[in-house]
């Protein structure tokens, strides 16, 4: 995975210099996936990592973990909402070039390894727009992943082929490689891991072929997901609690916010409910 390294002073600013931005795009380009360097302040990540795996301890003694990589998600309200995650500035810089103007961001979840995961099927987030190009089109969707541990191949982190956003026989619903489609670009393009320190952010187009990957560790390995999208494509509603709505406003990244009365039973799928006692 190519790696973009942001000083220090540059991701406090929330700027990223031109050659920087220049090596991004080229990887993003070349391999649909891309890291950018200890863009998130330690205290976020340590914030939200301990509540989010408090949160996890809590939901796995009163629920089956039905889903290897079910996604717990984060808390959609204060004090747990911080900008250099939701709305980071280098991120969006990136996303903005990739994605063009009417950026929008349609999720605000995550992907947790627990322990004892299996190798997930290898998929697609998103099959190509259209059915038989001879070519692939540019990106309209990826996904900001911000791990909220540190990630190595001992607890989960992510496979992935890269290139395979430019392969187009995937079309649609239709999101899971066959053994040949994969032993094709084995060949032609070794699968790689997604490893990651805290801080580290990871963008990647939907269209890349990739799986979660067993974590044999003891401690569960949380990942935030948001997904940014072109302006012209349909999205739905992100949930966060009411007295978000100033936090969210960015003149760059619209945020498909639907805003729900407090307490919000976050830590379940779907629809949120109204937290118990």
């Amino acid at each position: 995975m190519q790696a973009i390294d942001i000083p220090a002073s540059d991701a406090r600013k929330g700027t990223i210099s031109a050659a920087a931005m220049d090596a991004a795009l080229k990887a993003f380009d070349e391999d649909g996936v891309v890291a950018l360097l200890g863009i998130v302040s330690e205290e976020s990540i340590e914030a939200l990592g301990e509540k989010m795996l408090a949160d996890i301890r809590e939901y796995e003694r009163g629920n089956e973990i039905g889903n290897n990589y079910q996604g717990l998600r984060p808390p959609p309200c204060h004090p747990y909402l911080f900008t250099d995650i939701v709305l980071n500035e280098v991120v969006i810089a990136v996303s903005h070039r990739i994605l063009g103007h009417g950026l929008r961001q349609v999720t605000y979840g995550a992907n947790t390894a627990f322990v004892g995961s299996k190798p997930q099927r290898v998929h697609t987030d998103s099959g190509q727009l259209w059915p038989n190009l001879p070519r692939s089109t540019p990106c309209s969707r990826l996904v900001v992943n911000i791990p909220l541990v540190d990630v190595d191949e001992s607890n989960g982190a992510t496979i992935y082929w890269p290139g395979t956003h430019h392969d187009t026989r995937l079309y649609g619903a239709d999101r899971f490689p066959s053994d040949e489609m994969m032993a094709e670009w084995e060949t032609e393009r070794p699968a790689e891991r997604v490893t990651t320190r805290r801080g580290d952010v990871v963008l990647r187009d939907l269209r890349v072929w990739h799986g979660g990957m067993p974590n044999t560790t003891d401690v569960p390995r949380p990942m935030l997901a948001m997904v940014h999208q072109c302006g012209w494509l349909a999205g739905g509603g992100v949930e966060f609690e009411k007295g978000a709505e100033e936090f969210l406003e960015h003149p760059v990244l619209k945020t498909e916010a639907v805003f729900v009365d407090a307490p919000v039973d976050y830590m379940h799928q779907g629809h949120s409910r109204p937290r118990r006692g």
